[in-house]
């Protein structure tokens, strides 16, 4: 008898040992829980002008594989001259909402990630007037518009330090159409493409946080 259960209670522990150890895990188990914060900046077009565009995202990372949280961005557009105004113009603004996140094999050095962000925003559209130098200048805002966001991207992320983490990003935000319009000479003039916010983005990220 005692030949029989000494190997028994053997396998038994070796299997209780095997199972621990491909336990499945829920996306709330133990340390598969994170976080991170994000900034960034970098270029994209806005009315097909070059602007500069700002980054910021924060969110929970579930099983080192997918993220959730909000971010946003913010814009601005080179002056450029409008003859309708026959002033210095540029289309600025942000936007913001929720996003998710695909982290594909996040634990190598060298990874990709899918983020995708929808949400609201606005922008306004302002002339400037420069009164003798670049420090003596009268801003007006023309119109202000709203719009929904549909952004996708892509990311090739760089594990720096284990909780550090520097991407090269890709965006293409495809927004609604705005309608910013002024009455000159009592007819209606567009200012700004209806499409003038659906483009693409591309800079640097920096991420902190435990991934």
């Amino acid at each position: 008898m005692k030949r029989i259960i000494i190997p028994l209670l053997i396998m038994l522990s070796l299997g209780l040992n095997a199972q621990e150890n491909n336990e499945f895990k829920t996306i709330f188990g133990g340390q598969s829980i994170g976080g991170y914060g994000a900034i960034g900046g970098g270029y994209t077009l806005i009315n097909q002008d070059n602007a500069m565009i700002f980054n910021a995202r924060g969110g929970v990372v579930l099983g080192h594989t997918f993220a959730i949280g909000l971010g946003g961005s913010g814009f601005i557009s080179e002056y450029q001259y409008n003859p309708a105004l026959t002033q210095k113009a540029s289309l600025a603004g942000g936007y913001g909402g929720a996003f998710v996140e695909l982290i594909v094999f996040g634990r190598s050095p060298v990874h990709l990630s899918f983020p995708v962000l929808i949400g609201i925003g606005g922008a306004a559209y302002t002339t400037w007037q420069n009164e003798g130098s670049d420090f003596e200048r009268e801003n007006f805002v023309e119109q202000t518009a709203t719009f929904g966001v549909f952004e996708p991207g892509v990311e090739l992320e760089f594990n720096i330090t284990k909780f550090f983490r520097l991407a090269a990003y890709f965006n293409y935000r495809y927004a609604s159409n705005i309608d910013i319009t002024k009455i000159i000479d009592d007819e209606p003039v567009k200012l700004v493409l209806p499409d003038a916010l659906t483009s693409y983005s591309a800079g640097i990220i920096l991420k902190f946080g435990k991934f």
